[in-house]
């Protein structure tokens, strides 16, 4: 029999090897902990990171990190009044992004002890937060779908990846993106650079990365129900010694422009936070030369894939070769409140034109 506690506490470092065998079978290591870490010590009031654990006669079995929303009306419509009524009924909604590792600081697959028991554990951890959460919204593939009976299903943005196994060099990457040649020579014309920093940023680099945290987040099609706890996770991270975490920053003539920052686990490069100076005119192409610069050192450093999350922009789209269709499964205990809250949200930016063109 399975039990469940959801607690505020993160996972400790004695429980966090139960998981070992579940890490190497997707392909990834230790150093996601300390990254899940920071996100939990960056919780900011209305928003709070939870590790939902499951266990069998007393031992874990499973692990997933969940974030409990109070204050999400921004991610829902674009007119204050709405959103601040949302806001004001501080109806908490408990939010699994499922899909990968790490993106935005808090995706994950739910990690498990047994790998051959990852369905049944994810199905019964779903099935608890039905039961337990007046609102809880999971963000999985369309393939998962049968984890979520009864669910009300919305669809929405793909998952984003670039597959460089089968890359010997950024020159294959180039040869499928003719027109990046010209953005690169447009970039270092303009006195563009990219540099790789490993491990933190320096003072007044963190600095500018809130700076552009806030711009984009003003402007982006997208603004996520735990946007003031992504922004305090990636100034911690970002300001925090952490291993194999790397920030590929865009400078013009020395100027801070943007970043990218990621964590390099296992075989793979998983992107967690990011964010470019958008009150600019133009940054000379400077997002697009950033994809060229993680696949070279993906590549260089024997990684064959790259996470970029969900398909947010037209030059995402076109800058990966693999997208994965993903959909929203709606949970609540009552029947009545899932049903309206079905109705609700499919007329809210989350299922807006804007972000659904994507999905095709």
């Amino acid at each position: 029999m399975l039990t469940f506690e959801l607690s505020e506490r993160f996972l400790t470092t004695q429980e966090t090897p139960a998981f070992d065998e579940y890490l190497a079978r997707h392909e990834w290591d230790s150093s996601i902990w300390p990254v899940f870490r920071c996100f939990f010590e960056a919780a900011v009031p209305g928003t709070t990171p939870l590790v939902l654990r499951t266990w069998e006669d007393g031992t874990l079995c499973g692990a997933a990190i969940v974030v409990r929303c109070t204050h999400y009306g921004r991610s829902l419509f674009h007119g204050s009044g709405p959103a601040r009524l949302v806001d004001a009924a501080r109806m908490p909604n408990y939010l699994w992004i499922k899909f990968g590792c790490c993106m935005d600081m808090m995706s994950n697959p739910g990690f498990v002890r047994d790998p051959a028991r990852a369905e049944e554990v994810h199905a019964a951890m779903a099935k608890h937060l039905k039961r337990y959460c007046f609102s809880s919204l999971i963000y999985d593939y369309d393939d998962c779908a049968s984890l979520y009976p009864g669910a009300a299903v919305m669809p929405t943005m793909p998952h984003a990846l670039i597959d460089t196994s089968g890359m010997s060099s950024v020159q294959d990457y180039l040869a499928q993106h003719k027109n990046l040649r010209r953005k690169l020579n447009i970039f270092r014309n303009h006195g563009g650079t990219f540099e790789v920093v490993a491990n933190r940023l320096d003072e007044a680099d963190v600095v500018d990365v809130r700076r552009c945290f806030l711009a984009t987040a003003a402007q982006s099609i997208v603004y996520l129900p735990y946007q003031d706890l992504y922004l305090s996770a990636a100034l911690l991270t970002s300001s925090t010694h952490l291993d194999n975490v790397y920030y590929f920053v865009a400078r013009l003539n020395g100027e801070f422009l943007g970043y990218q920052a990621a964590v390099a686990t296992g075989s793979h490069l998983n992107a967690l936070h990011g964010a470019f100076d958008r009150e600019r005119a133009t940054t000379h192409h400077a997002y697009d030369v950033l994809f060229v610069r993680m696949v070279d050192f993906a590549i260089t450093h024997g990684l064959t894939s790259i996470d970029f999350g969900a398909v947010l922009n037209i030059t995402k789209q076109r800058a990966v070769n693999r997208t994965i269709p993903m959909s929203y499964f709606l949970y609540s205990k009552y029947g009545i409140v899932q049903w309206f809250l079905d109705g609700m949200l499919r007329r809210t930016k989350m299922q807006s034109e804007e972000q659904l063109k994507f999905r095709s």
